[in-house]
């Protein structure tokens, strides 16, 4: 709010070049803010993947949140008609950014309760990037109907052979 009063008293005094630097860190604060909410949900899409990982089953609300997490990184993530606040090639490096966030809360929820240590030890970190990556560029393409098809029939519930 602060910034916004700044801004109108900028404008109002016709000190143009201070009140476009406002407007510009408005709009990196903004931008910023929107990609922690993405982040935000790849982590809970991670934690449900490394579960699905390493105890080798599926259980339906992991499923769902998982279709709930992709879906709400396809709404939030649309920056007008044809641009994105994170681009198809760049979630490689929001991954590896909140990994860390990702394992330490699955490690609460994995086989009930595990160490991190434990749990890091289980898990493949380049197959879990490989599906993470290939489900959030799908994010890019699919419709409603089709995403939740495609999450389905990719982690039907139940163990996994």
């Amino acid at each position: 709010m602060e910034e916004i009063l700044e801004l109108k008293d900028c404008l109002l005094n016709h000190q143009y070049e201070r009140a476009m630097t406002i407007v510009e860190e408005l709009e990196l604060m903004g931008r910023q803010d929107k990609i922690n909410n993405l982040e935000s949900f790849l982590v809970i899409l991670l934690i449900h993947l490394i579960k699905i990982q390493v105890e080798k089953r599926v259980a339906r609300s992991w499923r769902s949140s998982i279709l709930n997490s992709l879906r709400e990184i396809q709404k939030r993530n649309k920056l007008g008609n044809k641009s994105h606040y994170i681009k198809p090639n760049q979630w490689r490096e929001h991954f590896n950014a909140i990994y860390a966030d990702a394992i330490f809360k699955a490690a609460d929820e994995a086989f009930g309760g595990i160490e991190i240590k434990e749990l890091k030890s289980l898990v493949n970190l380049n197959s879990l990037q490989d599906i993470a990556l290939e489900l959030l560029e799908l994010t890019y393409t699919l419709d409603g109907d089709s995403m939740v098809k495609l999450i389905c029939d990719r982690f039907p519930v139940g163990r996994l052979e």
